[in-house]
């Protein structure tokens, strides 16, 4: 049986989150789709390359810049290919198509460190074949062979006759030649860009104010809307007064959406103002009462209840504990935004946005009409961090210019942000450990907390499931197989280490909070967890935490070595009077990371002195990139572990802006030192490898120089 697209997504979405959903959808063809910014008269034999007659070579960017470098990677790699400088080739956003679905996920989406894992054979793929096009273009042209040929900073030359055209001279022959059958590829030892190329492709953009954020963006006769949303979660509305909000100057209309309050005004200041007149009664329904406390506690009797069903049998040489994260916002400084202008059947958006597909299907979900009607512009986002997957705040926009027939721009304020979120969920865990001497027997981990896939199907609704697809149905398929929720367990369920005997299992408890992913998802309660515990193991077994790591690591491997690396950078055995050293290795999406925290404690206050980290990430395309990108990781990790939490006090959201969820500031960043290894691998992701190990280095560095045991995140004495 033919497999349609919609059953292609949904079974890569089973597969990447370990569901097995049966879903069956009537199976659809799939028109062929023209490649991005067609022109009937450049060389175009991918959706990712065009070359002009006029010498022009344009790169189709099809992911989500947010600060994190991949428009700038996948640039080397073409510029690698076609042997030109980087800067001579143009960028522009692509839109969307079906050559960029991410084959993880069946999306066009930029997430889980996965641009680069993805992307880098097909881009190099992409290059290399118009390269070899442009070279037999030549070849037949002057009537000479393909190998005497070299293709170098945009010219084809040919060596025994020093002849030399640019590449764009050959694009009407090229285009009417057929595809290489085998692709050759530029030779490591003749890199020019790869692990040398350092620049930013878009600071210049950035810098000068060219760049365009979705937040810059306004059409002409755009009006502005605030949304006012009810503060408890799953609240509905009991009664409105608009009265003085109506008359107050530049507001145009207040009216109901799916979502909250509609206040439409000429600026968003105005629309801000009138927002705070509105005289509303909500309904808190079932998050009544709903907190932090009750949630921990929920999650508590569902360990107590699946343990006393497990009924594991307690050795003498054994050490238990129990730890916990809370929940999280993503934060991002550019606030939630999007724009839609509506003209006749055509709609377009400008969002900020990590998944163009699932803004074009909520959109045209809001508006009921085809997907194909709705074009998403590309723009560059000022961080993401897995936020700007959802689509909610492009939806607000859909249906408010669709109710006043103008274009509309939403703009969320930090407050509607910060409480509005889908947050890392909190976590509940217990660990049990039996050693033998030095050596782990056996393990034993246990988690509660909500379900992130449950939660994915919801936010990847308009994208994988067909308009006319009731909710009550959604929720029906969200709610198979999520016991196995394979992100609550990431980090515990494939250990860096070998602990002997392994048992990893998981309690879903609905908390009713909104969750989503988080940079580094797992990873960033699961390292700290187990990471803190081996700890704790090595302190019952009377071992140097260096040693006992070691130990359960394989003898040369590629953690190890970068243990030892972190462990001699940061002084492990001689670190300076006052201060603490505590270790930590992770391995995600490919990347391994070892990491040494210094630290300093004086009455509360924890002081993280210096970070020393040693990373293998594989192939380095731009290695000052990845070292940047670490460092802010770093930042990231420290801002969670140390700063913010969000705490939930009848059912709503009690911090509000970073005044009581601070991020960490440049007078709390330490002093970052950063290696990066050598490596044959192909390049694997570094957006999110060192955010989970920053809270397990600083809290067992912590345990070093108090003696007292920090369980729960945020960290605090």
């Amino acid at each position: 049986m033919a497999i349609s697209r919609r059953n292609f997504i949904l079974s890569g979405l089973a597969a990447a989150g370990g569901l097995v959903v049966g879903i069956s959808f009537a199976d659809e063809k799939a028109p062929v789709v023209p490649y991005p910014h067609a022109s009937n008269t450049d060389l175009q034999p991918n959706a990712w390359l065009q070359v002009t007659p006029d010498n022009r070579i344009i790169f189709q960017f099809h992911k989500a810049e947010m600060g994190q470098g991949i428009m700038t990677g996948f640039v080397t790699l073409v510029a690698e290919e076609l042997n030109v400088e980087p800067e001579t080739i143009v960028r522009e956003f692509s839109g969307i198509h079906p050559a960029y679905l991410n084959p993880l996920f069946k999306l066009q989406i930029t997430n889980a460190s996965s641009s680069m894992i993805t992307c880098y054979q097909p881009i190099r793929e992409a290059a290399a074949a118009v390269r070899m096009l442009l070279i037999s273009a030549a070849a037949k042209r002057w009537n000479v062979p393909a190998t005497e040929l070299e293709a170098r900073d945009g010219m084809i030359h040919h060596r025994a006759s020093n002849r030399k055209a640019s590449y764009g001279s050959f694009v009407d022959v090229a285009r009417t030649l057929p595809l290489p059958e085998k692709l050759e590829f530029r030779p490591r030892e003749k890199y020019r860009f790869v692990g040398k190329y350092n620049r930013r492709i878009e600071s210049r953009d950035k810098t000068n104010g060219s760049a365009k954020y979705g937040i810059d963006i306004t059409p002409k006769g755009a009006v502005m809307a605030v949304i006012v949303r009810c503060p408890h979660f799953g609240g509905t509305l009991k009664s409105l007064d608009a009265g003085e909000a109506r008359q107050m100057r530049g507001v145009l209309d207040v009216f109901q959406i799916d979502s909250g309050i509609a206040v439409v005004a000429t600026n968003t200041w105005y629309a801000r103002q009138a927002a705070g007149k509105l005289k509303i009664e909500w309904d808190a329904g079932a998050m009544k009462g709903v907190s932090s406390a009750t949630i921990a506690r929920n999650q508590r009797q569902a360990l107590d209840k699946a343990e006393a069903a497990a009924a594991l049998p307690v050795a003498a040489d054994s050490i238990s504990a129990e730890y916990s994260a809370g929940f999280m916002a993503h934060a991002p400084m550019e606030p939630m935004n999007a724009t839609v202008a509506i003209a006749g059947d055509k709609v377009d958006v400008w969002v900020s946005t990590q998944a163009p597909d699932i803004v074009r299907g909520a959109v045209a979900l809001s508006l009921g009409c085809a997907p194909e009607k709705v074009t998403v512009h590309g723009c560059y986002l000022g961080g993401g961090f897995g936020r700007r997957v959802i689509a909610d705040v492009s939806a607000d926009a859909a249906q408010v210019a669709k109710h006043v027939g103008k274009p509309v721009k939403v703009i969320w304020s930090r407050e509607d942000d910060i409480q509005h979120d889908h947050y890392r969920p909190a976590v509940v865990s217990r660990m049990y450990g039996e050693l033998d001497g030095s050596r782990v027997k056996s393990w034993r981990f246990r988690i509660a907390g909500d379900s992130l896939i449950y939660n994915l199907f919801h936010v990847l609704r308009p994208a994988i499931f067909p308009p006319s697809m009731p909710a009550s149905e959604v929720e029906k398929i969200a709610r198979k197989k999520i016991e196995t929720d394979d992100k609550n367990i990431e980090t515990v369920s494939e250990p860096v280490y070998k602990l002997g005997e392994i048992k990893v299992d998981q309690v879903i408890v609905e908390s009713g909070v909104p969750v989503f992913f988080w940079r580094s998802v797992g990873h960033s309660f699961n390292c700290f967890f187990l990471e803190s515990f081996m700890d704790e193991m090595a302190h019952k077994a009377r071992m140097d935490g260096l040693e006992f790591r070691l130990k359960h690591l394989e003898a040369g491997s590629t953690e190890s070595r970068l243990l030892k690396l972190v462990a001699e950078k940061a002084r492990w055995a001689h670190p300076t009077q006052g201060r603490s050293i505590g270790l930590a290795v992770d391995k995600i999406k490919g990347a391994i990371v070892a990491m040494a925290a210094e630290v300093s404690v004086k009455g509360s206050k924890i002081q993280v002195h210096k970070i020393v980290c040693a990373a293998d990430v594989g192939l380095l395309i731009n290695p000052d990139i990845a070292r940047t990108v670490i460092e802010s990781c770093i930042v990231w990790g420290l801002s969670s572990c140390l700063q913010g939490e969000i705490t939930i006090a009848d059912g709503h959201v009690q911090q509000s802006n970073f005044t009581d969820y601070p991020l960490a500031r440049m007078a709390d960043t330490p002093k970052m030192e950063i290696h990066l290894v050598e490596s044959d691998r192909s390049p694997v992701g570094v957006g999110e490898c060192a955010v989970a190990p920053v809270a397990a280095a600083v809290g067992n560095a912590v345990f070093k120089a108090t003696g007292k045991r920090l369980r729960s995140l945020p960290l605090k004495i």
